[in-house]
């Protein structure tokens, strides 16, 4: 393998399309359309409305948002549970919950980029687990296989 590739050839030409794909995202990223400004409409009601107080101060700090960047790039925008390239918005999500190990916040092994789907599927599937008797210990120790493994479940 040449020091310049990273993967032996079968996975050479998979990083290429990634890479692609990431550059892509960059791109449409900086186009705006009427899509986008109901998305950012729903997210400043939903972050004014709906959202703990204290997580969205949180989610716009500068460490936040520096970490998130590197997560979404380390990623290469690309969703790690269904392998979809993540172009409409950065969404990093906490493999932990923020609300229940507020001590990983800005970890990076307890980051990822999810799409929306992915990331809907999570959530819903954190409320109902929060429900459980111990549902909290539960969502600290979730690895992020069983998510993985938990989401492409539901996606079926």
């Amino acid at each position: 393998m040449p020091k310049s590739q990273s993967f032996c050839d079968k996975h050479e030409a998979m990083n290429e399309q990634r890479k692609a794909d990431y550059k892509a995202s960059l791109n449409h990223q900086s186009q705006t359309d009427s899509g986008k400004q109901v998305r950012k409409d729903h997210q400043a009601y939903y972050n004014h409305v709906k959202r703990d107080p204290e997580a969205n101060t949180f989610y716009h700090t500068k460490q936040w948002q520096t970490i998130r960047d590197y997560v979404y790039s380390r990623d290469m925008a690309t969703c790690q549970v269904c392998g979809n390239a993540v172009t409409d918005r950065k969404i990093v999500d906490h493999i932990h919950p923020l609300k229940v190990s507020n001590e990983e916040r800005l970890s990076q092994d307890n980051l990822w980029t999810l799409c929306y789907r992915c990331h809907n599927i999570k959530t819903n599937l954190e409320e109902s687990i929060k429900e459980q008797s111990n549902g909290v210990n539960k969502l600290k120790h979730i690895s992020r296989e069983w998510w993985q493994e938990a989401i492409k479940e539901k996606i079926r």
